[in-house]
């Protein structure tokens, strides 16, 4: 039953509920049907919202008398007394999202409940009611949202693109049916149904649908006291940031604590994250935010450890699956950053390394063990004083470290193999943007995970343009990349996806896409600690010299170093 709340308990509230776009639309009205025991959330949406935002669900429904309650503020079934404030087990509990809503836009509600024969209908602008009625509708509650921030154009022209906004819608959804995978959401942007996502069963299911079966999952659990936490990542291949999707008692926050935990613990935390914990009540505070993003943790530091100790959990299985002995210790940052790069499966089939098996450095030099590839790249402001003289030149051997060493004609030139095959590799992969964009068909069509398809819906024309091809919801074709870069077609189809979506000037798009591409291809480069025939030398300098930049890789690291005969004869004074 809704109810105005005394000016005690209003007092009391976090109040000041602020509305900033269609996605803090789609959130505070999610939530409500959650509220509302709803099993199915459907979305209709114009223009990103910004036309028109329509939420149904088959939740409990209001009754038709509580119907100007409902947009009323600080009126709410969900509390009643200051005590009712620590112990909130509701996701809204303040009778401010609609009355928010309905301020800063022309909405109307259709609800009824199960036990009613009829429902009713109200209507408003800018929170004045211009009709209440009966109606006849379907139990459950139809709220729609038109001409958001129609009285507040200075706030409406900050809003993005539609496709920028829908994505925003989508990432609620998507987010919400993880910690709730026994509820259907589906969402139809201008008329057409892109996402459907049907219950799951559990949340492991729910990411095996968003993340893709292809994608390496690890998850782990620890509990302290009542406190529990459970945590999933997903580390993406290409990627250098880290994303974090955090729920509290099934609320979806933000909170520093927890993410500073994972992305400034002593290990690589790249890629995707979701934690979902549960805190008895009184160890937290939901009253603290006016969006209700943030809690308030009693004993921050013990949350802390909490989810600290569960990643290193997750990243040493993560180690141990990639070494195949058993979790240990996590490293340090440095060593598991290393750790994750060193693919055992690069065996290469590319003709330069053809001649002989993989051997390490250090089987020529006894004692010596062969350095680990430097995952840090230094941008070098000059990498190279004086290039090597076109001529004859005569490969002397390779230093403990793996480092080529070559007679120029001009001198000493000392060569980063990993360096110079990145450079080689990233010009092979580049070529076919600067000839045009070529295609090639898969063998077999690939599934593509449910959360990707309706960006793939958003950014169609774009990827075709880039020679992907689609067959249905399946993956047809995608663009050819030259050299030896072993990506899965799913692996190339998020790089571009996340090229587009971070590159905003469509005519610096396409050059964003195939670099992400290119990088994520870079890895496939020969290590530096691989042992080199002298055929195997003498190839890779020549593909090297074939190069448009040779003397840098991709990331600005030099690939050759020349010590010049002049300096030689002045050390040793000749």
């Amino acid at each position: 039953m809704i109810k105005r709340l005394d000016s005690e308990v209003a007092s009391r509230i976090a109040a000041g509920e602020v509305i900033e776009r269609p996605s803090s639309v789609a959130k505070e009205l999610i939530e409500n049907s959650i509220d509302a025991s709803a099993r199915t959330v459907t979305l209709h949406i114009e223009q990103g919202g910004k036309v028109s935002f329509v939420i149904e669900d088959d939740g409990c429904g209001i009754p038709f008398e509580e119907l100007p309650l409902a947009i009323e503020r600080y009126a709410t079934s969900k509390i009643s007394t200051l005590d009712d404030l620590e112990c909130i087990t509701t996701l809204g509990y303040r009778g401010e999202a609609l009355s928010s809503v309905a301020a800063v836009s022309r909405m109307e509600i259709r609800s009824r409940t199960a036990d009613s024969d009829t429902g009713g209908i109200i209507r408003c602008e800018g929170c004045e009611i211009i009709l209440h009625t009966e109606s006849p509708c379907r139990p459950g509650t139809m709220i729609r949202v038109d001409d958001l921030f129609f009285n507040l154009p200075a706030r409406r022209k900050f809003l993005k693109t539609a496709s920028a906004e829908l994505r925003r819608i989508l990432q609620v959804v998507n987010d919400y049916a993880l910690v709730r995978p026994d509820l259907t959401f589906r969402v139809f942007p201008d008329g057409k149904k892109i996402l459907e996502l049907l219950p799951a069963g559990s949340i492991d299911a729910a990411l095996l649908r968003r993340w893709g079966e292809d994608s390496p999952k690890y998850s782990s659990s620890t509990s302290l006291n009542l406190t529990s936490v459970r945590m999933w990542w997903n580390p993406i291949p290409d990627s250098r940031r880290t994303s974090v999707t955090i729920f509290v008692n099934g609320r979806r926050i933000q909170d520093s604590t927890i993410r500073s935990a994972i992305c400034g613990g002593d290990f690589a935390a790249y890629g995707e994250w979701l934690v979902v914990m549960n805190i008895p009540f009184e160890e937290h505070d939901v009253n603290i935010h006016p969006t209700k993003e943030e809690v308030r943790f009693k004993n921050s530091g013990d949350i802390y450890k909490l989810v600290l100790n569960t990643a290193r959990k997750i990243f040493a299985r993560r180690l141990s699956a990639s070494s195949g002995g058993p979790a240990g210790d996590v490293p340090e940052r440095q060593s598991a950053a290393n750790e994750i790069n060193d693919r055992k499966w690069f065996d290469s089939t590319d003709p330069i390394f053809s001649t002989a098996p993989w051997r390490p450095v250090s089987e020529a030099y006894p004692g010596r063990v062969a350095a680990p590839d430097d995952t840090v790249f230094i941008m070098a402001e000059d990498p190279i004083e004086t290039a090597p003289e076109v001529g004859a030149r005569n490969y002397i051997g390779q230093s403990a470290r793996g480092y080529l060493i070559f007679d120029f004609p001009n001198g000493l030139a000392i060569i980063d193999p990993h360096a110079a095959h990145e450079r080689i590799l990233y010009e092979e992969i580049a070529a076919p943007f600067k000839d045009g964009t070529v295609g090639q068909k898969l063998t077999m069509a690939v599934d593509i995970p449910a959360a990707l398809l309706p960006e793939i819906d958003i950014y169609r024309d774009e990827l075709e343009s880039l020679a992907f091809s689609f067959d249905g919801e399946r993956l047809a074709g995608v663009p050819l990349l030259r050299g030896r870069a072993r990506l899965s077609p799913l692996d190339i189809l998020r790089s571009a996806l996340r090229g587009i979506e971070c590159e905003k000037d469509p005519d610096k798009r396409d050059r964003e896409v195939w670099w992400r591409m290119a990088r994520l291809a870079c890895r496939d480069a020969v290590k530096l600690g691989r042992r080199f025939e002298r055929e195997e030398a003498e190839a890779l300098l020549e593909r090297l010299e074939m190069c448009s930049v040779p003397y840098t890789c991709p990331h600005g690291r030099p690939t050759i170093f020349l010590i010049e005969d002049s300096k030689l004869k002045d050390r040793f004074e000749r």
